[in-house]
């Protein structure tokens, strides 16, 4: 039997969507979410017509800098590198939206353990605020994967 290999995150937390406002784009909606367990917040852009949130559901929020398999880390450069046929199985199989952005903005107020990291995935945008600590790993113009699903039997 083979060995499992725990996939390399750079971030990960569950959070409650507190509010969902749809009116500022005609397929894209702004989630304001707040953690569940740590003090991060999220304010995340996503196409709400191929994945629709609500508030009070609780989704599950991995970042990593790739999706290759932990077992077989590879760089994937193009959109045929993310086929699933040449990639195999990958950490996306396990989420039911992903996207793939860039870092194009950090604010880290070390002496008040504070960090904001920005990122665009293709104009859909993400702020997360969180402590310097968990988002040491964020830098500017890293090429980042965010990876989400829904947990299960809480909300709406």
């Amino acid at each position: 039997m083979a060995k499992e290999t725990s996939h390399p995150m750079m971030f990960e937390d569950s959070f409650t969507v507190k509010t969902v406002d749809n009116t500022r784009f005609e397929r894209a909606g702004r989630l304001d979410c707040e953690s569940i367990t740590f003090s991060n917040n999220l304010e995340l852009d996503i196409n709400n017509i191929i994945y629709p949130v609500l508030p009070g559901e609780q989704i599950y929020v991995a970042i990593t800098n790739n999706v290759s398999p932990a077992e077989n880390p590879r760089k994937l450069n193009t959109a045929v590198d993310h086929d699933p046929r040449l990639l195999g199985k990958s950490i996306m199989d396990q989420f039911e939206y992903v996207m793939f952005g860039k870092v194009y903005k950090k604010d880290d107020k070390k002496n008040e353990n504070l960090a904001v990291v920005f990122a665009s995935f293709g104009g859909l945008l993400m702020k997360l605020q969180g402590n310097s600590t968990q988002l040491a790993e964020f830098h500017l113009n890293d090429g980042i994967y965010l990876l989400m699903r829904k947990v299960e039997g809480v909300g709406k």
